[in-house]
């Protein structure tokens, strides 16, 4: 346990050191209760938030109001209890994104010693530190936006990036799928995917250029759910 909390701690002060633990024990556990309890926490703060936007959009489908309080009950308990559970399915996606990855390392990389297991401790710790990001992401959004401000989900976007700037520029008049994509070209998004590069450095044994592509790609794709889905 307490070499599983080094590594977490590691992350921020010397990932190197991290990943090059994790390559000869793939340990995750930890890492993973943690990630579970910080996104609970970030769940439960931002409900309020997410309410105000899940109303929104039933108003512009024309819901009337009888229809529109039901609606936001049983969406509010639906909420409600996916905070607890949502993180819980998350195993799942590292599984899978932990296969995707072992199936392009065989084609892609020598080392024939990264394992699944090598590549799903990196994944659940690469996790915690995009989970770290949401947590001074809630923090801002907290302390600085009003709930009733909201009207798309990329203004719930608060560490400072890109969408602010083209937001001001535009006057207001922009598009929440492009704002999104914006709102994540910011600082921590940039500490995020040094970490995923050194990740790669130190355990697939590639050249640090070709690892900083890998790392800019796959940030690319991870959030392209939220980019595409955004209103």
């Amino acid at each position: 346990m307490k070499e599983s909390l080094q590594n977490i701690g590691d992350l921020i002060a010397e990932p190197s050191a991290a990943f090059s633990r994790l390559k000869s024990q793939p340990r995750s556990g930890i890492a993973f209760i943690v990630f579970y309890l910080f996104s609970v926490l970030i769940g439960w703060a931002i409900l309020p938030y997410t309410k105000v936007l899940s109303t929104a959009q039933l108003v512009k489908q024309g819901l009337q109001p009888g229809q529109l309080e039901a609606a936001g009950n049983i969406g509010q308990i639906f909420e409600s209890i996916g905070i607890f559970i949502g993180p819980i399915f998350a195993i799942v996606m590292f599984v899978i994104i932990s296969a995707v990855l072992k199936l392009a390392a065989r084609f892609l990389v020598e080392d024939d010693m990264l394992g699944f297991r090598h590549i799903y401790a990196a994944v659940v710790h690469i996790a915690l530190i995009g989970c770290l990001i949401q947590l001074v992401n809630t923090a801002l959004l907290l302390v600085f936006k009003d709930i009733e401000g909201i009207k798309s989900a990329a203004e719930l976007k608060m560490i400072p990036g890109l969408h602010l700037l083209f937001a001001a520029m535009l006057e207001g008049q922009v598009n929440p799928k492009l704002m999104m994509f914006l709102g994540h070209i910011n600082p921590l998004s940039l500490w995020l995917i040094i970490v995923m590069a050194i990740a790669i450095v130190v355990l697939a044994d590639v050249e640090k250029n070709k690892a900083r592509v890998a790392a800019v790609i796959l940030w690319v794709i991870s959030i392209l759910p939220e980019v595409v889905f955004a209103t």
